[in-house]
């Protein structure tokens, strides 16, 4: 038999039934760690849920370990009163004294006991794991589930002890933990449904804001900006934002369209007036290659006028058709060529006899354009090669080899390769934005000699 007080063991029990109503909800726990796996993403009301549970649960044991304390406390208490009149009683009658006056007990003490149904010891005749502790005069030892033992030291030193046993006290311990248990579980299932009706309640707004503002609907005139909660906050955000986002596009597509009027019509009269020149000048005019660039460059603006209002437009008013990116090619290695007349730098081209794409023409040649003219502008002598295979275009120079630093924002606005670098730096941006409309990926890539871009054309 072990010596275990009586509260450590109510402690004990209810360690054990928070234990049982936990193990009761492993299936559940077990179902939502499956679900967990599979996505990966928690939604705010499952978290709101969940902290519900939670606290319902960590409520509920601390709630039951109060009150199997609290029973456990009054139950010693109950014993304690039950047990000594019977220690007093049979002390008495062990030494033969008075109980009241004009009465003395005659009784033999280990009669008595048998009689009460209690375990009677003196002295020396005391189990050695019932013997009280040195430091206390009367103890109360909790032997076995429904027996417990009393213990008592007079002033002479003399000690006493008796055993009994408490009817109905395990069932009563029983019926007591099947309660909790009961209360236990109740709560985390009321826990559980007022739960997912809270959870539902607080985020149905933001699930309702979330949609509007995925669909593009406008906020203004909904309800939720009435609202004077956190959620009203945030739908006055959004609306203020988005009504700033529809100004300020508008102001970009009045630009754009006053632009194409300013601009394309100075370089069409320009153009005619470039055209007329070179009808008039003779064959052998030493005037005739420059009034044959003007013209270039004047096409070249127009292509880029062009160019900037397809970039201001949005995707899904480009015109996709398949075309000869070839075509382009050529038409580009003209300009290269004589761009590079005189210089130490050699152009090459390794192109099959037609590639189609499916894209917007314009768009493919203001990269193919904006390439090579980041090549020409920055290789100084060597080579350019400018290479088309089934999925991709190479253009592989031997220009400097670009910086570290620089590589990381090098298809960002305004960046150029150092401080001294010609151009304004919206070169490469220009390709990155035309890439992703065309839905190619661009890429820089180091080789042994100077650097390659590699843009890979859409599957689709």
């Amino acid at each position: 038999m072990n010596k275990t007080p009586s509260s450590l063991n109510g402690l004990c029990a209810g360690c054990s039934a928070l234990w049982r109503a936990i193990c009761l909800f492993r299936p559940l726990a077990a179902l939502r760690d499956r679900v967990a796996r599979r996505v990966r993403t928690r939604s705010l009301s499952r978290r709101i849920a969940e902290a519900f549970l939670v606290l319902t649960l960590v409520t509920g044991g601390i709630f039951s370990l109060s009150a199997y304390l609290s029973y456990d406390y009054a139950i010693t208490h109950v014993i304690r009163w039950h047990m000594e009149p019977i220690m007093h009683v049979l002390i008495a009658a062990e030494e033969g004294r008075t109980l009241r006056k004009g009465e003395r007990l005659s009784v033999d003490s280990e009669l008595l006991a048998k009689e009460l149904k209690v375990k009677w010891y003196v002295g020396e005749a005391i189990p050695d794991d019932l013997r009280p502790e040195r430091s206390k005069v009367r103890e109360l030892v909790r032997i076995k589930r429904d027996r417990y033992a009393m213990t008592y030291r007079d002033k002479e030193g003399q000690e006493y002890a008796i055993v009994g046993k408490i009817k109905d006290l395990d069932d009563l311990e029983e019926v007591m933990a099947d309660i909790a248990l009961a209360c236990v579980a109740g709560s985390l299932i009321g826990a559980g449904l007022l739960a997912y009706w809270l959870s539902r309640r607080l985020v149905s707004p933001l699930v309702e804001l979330t949609g509007r503002v995925n669909r593009g609907e406008a906020l203004d005139d909904t309800l939720l900006c009435s609202r004077d909660d956190e959620v009203g906050e945030l739908a006055r955000a959004f609306a203020g934002r988005e009504q700033a986002l529809r100004e300020f596009l508008n102001r970009e597509q009045l630009f754009t369209g006053d632009v194409s009027h300013e601009l394309r019509t100075p370089l069409t009269v320009l153009q005619g007036g470039v055209e007329i020149l070179e009808s008039r000048l003779g064959g052998d005019d030493k005037l005739l290659p420059i009034v044959v660039r003007m013209q270039r460059t004047v096409a070249s603006m127009t292509a880029m006028v062009g160019t900037m209002l397809l970039l201001a437009r949005k995707p899904e008013q480009l015109e996709f058709r398949p075309f000869d990116l070839c075509v382009l090619a050529r038409q580009e290695e003209v300009e290269i060529r004589e761009r590079l007349r005189g210089r130490p730098v050699t152009f090459s081209s390794l192109l099959p006899d037609r590639l189609t794409v499916l894209g917007s023409p314009e768009l493919a040649a203001m990269v193919l354009h904006n390439l090579l003219d980041n090549a020409c502008r920055y290789t100084e002598q060597g080579r350019i090669l400018l290479e088309f295979r089934a999925d991709e275009m190479l253009l592989t120079d031997t220009a400097p080899v670009i910086d570290p630093d620089v590589r990381t924002r090098m298809f960002e606005r305004g960046v150029r390769g150092t401080s001294k670098s010609p151009g304004s730096g919206l070169g490469l941006s220009l390709v990155l934005r035309g890439c992703e409309r065309l839905g190619w990926k661009v890429a820089h890539e180091h080789w042994e000699g100077g650097n390659r871009f590699r843009v890979r054309f859409s599957q689709g």
